[in-house]
C-alpha cells in the first residue's frame, strides 16, 4: 500500500503562500506533509483542498482535504502510524474520515471513491431523489476545490460533466426537496399545537435546510456547508422579493417572536418559494 503513484503532478505552489497571500508558513508546511504522505498511497488519483475553509481568521478554520481514490485504502491502524506527525487521530469508518491535529491546525480528510462517484454523476435519476437529504454538497466540494496533487484529468471531465447536468436532474431535485420542505412545515404545525419545543426545534432546523436547498434547486447551483449555508442563500440570484426580511426573522433566536408567528413565516416562506 506504499507504492509511489507513478507520474503524480503535484500543484502545490511550492514555498509561496499560495492561499490568496493570507496562509501561513506553518500552513503551507502542513499541507505538503499530507500530500507527500497520501500521494504515496496505491489507488490515490487526486488531492483537493477546499481553500474557503482553509482561512486561518475565519472561526470555522480546519484544513479540509479530500482524497479521490480508487481500490483500496490503507487500514485504519495503517493511516493512523503514516499520519505519526499529528495527534489525537480520529477515524469514522462510516463516513471515510480522519480527523487529527497537527500542531495547531485542525485537519479533516475525506477519502472518496472515484467509482462510486462517477456512478452518481452517470447513474439515473434517483440521484436526483437520493440529494434531497443529503444536498449537492458532494457536487459543490468537487466544483470549488483546489487541486493540490493529481495524476490524470479525472476532475477536470467531472468537472465539465456536473457543469451540464440535464435539465430533467434538476427538476426531480426540486420536486424531492419541496417535498420534503413542506413536510418540515407541516411538523412545524404539529410541534405548535402539541407545545412540543424539542420538536419544534428539530422541525425548525429541518425547514429551513430544506428552504435552502430548494431555492439552490431553484436556481441550478450546488449547496455549500452548513456553515456558508445562511450567507450563499441570501446571494442567490432567484429568490421571492420578501425573501431575506422573512428569512432573518425565522432565524431570529430571541423570544419576541412567538412560534405560532414563525410558524406562519414558514407557511409565507414555503409558499413564496413554491411559486418561483
Amino acid at each position: 500500500m506504499t507504492a509511489a503513484i507513478p507520474a503524480i503532478k503535484l500543484v502545490l505552489y511550492g514555498s509561496h503562500l499560495w492561499y490568496h497571500g493570507c496562509m501561513s508558513r506553518l500552513v503551507n508546511q502542513t499541507v505538503q506533509k499530507i500530500v507527500d504522505t497520501v500521494s504515496q498511497w496505491d489507488g490515490v488519483d487526486t488531492i483537493t483542498l477546499m481553500e474557503g475553509e482553509a482561512d486561518i481568521y475565519n472561526p470555522y478554520f480546519f484544513l479540509s482535504v479530500d482524497v479521490y481514490f480508487r481500490g483500496l485504502l490503507p487500514e485504519t491502524e495503517t493511516r493512523r502510524d503514516l499520519f505519526s506527525y499529528g495527534s489525537v487521530f480520529e477515524s469514522s469508518a462510516v463516513n471515510r474520515k480522519d480527523r487529527f491535529l497537527v500542531g495547531e491546525f485542525p485537519v479533516r480528510i475525506e477519502y472518496k471513491d472515484i467509482d462510486r462517484l462517477d456512478a452518481m454523476i452517470h447513474g439515473d435519476l434517483g440521484v436526483a431523489t437520493n440529494m434531497a437529504d443529503s444536498g449537492t454538497y458532494a457536487f459543490y466540494r468537487l466544483q470549488n476545490c483546489s487541486v493540490i496533487a493529481s495524476k490524470s484529468e479525472w476532475l477536470t471531465r467531472v468537472r465539465e460533466e456536473i457543469q451540464n447536468l440535464r435539465e430533467d436532474f434538476w427538476a426531480v431535485l426540486r420536486v424531492s426537496v419541496q417535498s420534503r420542505m413542506e413536510h418540515f412545515v407541516s411538523d412545524l404545525g404539529a410541534a405548535v399545537m402539541q407545545g412540543d419545543d424539542l420538536f419544534f426545534l428539530v422541525s425548525a432546523a429541518g425547514f429551513a435546510r430544506s428552504l435552502c436547498s430548494l431555492l439552490f434547486a431553484i436556481n441550478h447551483e450546488f449547496e455549500p456547508s452548513a456553515r456558508y449555508l445562511a450567507e450563499h442563500t441570501q446571494k442567490l440570484p432567484i429568490l421571492p422579493g420578501t425573501f431575506r426580511g422573512w428569512f432573518e426573522s425565522f432565524l431570529r433566536r430571541d423570544s419576541s417572536i412567538a412560534r405560532e408567528k414563525k410558524f406562519e413565516i414558514a407557511e409565507l416562506l414555503a409558499r413564496s418559494v413554491i411559486g418561483l
